[in-house]
């Protein structure tokens, strides 16, 4: 079942201590809409968003948005693309580390600082 807003999750698994989901990213999905006539993208914001979201499924991630550093938009996501989202939670320094990938290449990355 999709949650209005959230791509669809094909895939979960763990790899070392990230939590990395296969995800698509449905054309009809309201992100895309206005986010560029013509050549729509999924919006920045969306993608710190959503590693938020299923970043809570890690262990101990707990806290309130504090901030985000390190943040690299490198390859647009656009609809109707599948792409991985990687995540992991850092404990000891209070961040969420998170990447887009498509295929071999990274599309963005980040780090999202949490307070308790």
């Amino acid at each position: 079942m999709q949650i209005s807003g959230l791509p669809t999750l094909l895939e979960q698994h763990w790899q070392g201590r990230d939590l990395v989901l296969r995800l698509r990213l449905d054309p009809e999905l309201p992100w895309f809409r206005g986010h560029f006539p013509g050549a729509p993208l999924l919006p920045g914001v969306v993608q710190v968003h959503w590693a938020m979201h299923y970043g809570r499924q890690l262990p101990g991630l707990a806290g309130s948005f504090a901030g985000m550093n390190q943040l690299k938009f490198q390859r647009p996501l656009r609809p109707g693309q599948e792409c991985e989202l990687h995540l992991c939670w850092q404990a000891d320094k209070g961040q969420l580390l998170f990447s887009y990938r498509l295929g071999d290449e990274h599309a963005s990355s980040g780090r999202v600082r949490l307070c308790p």
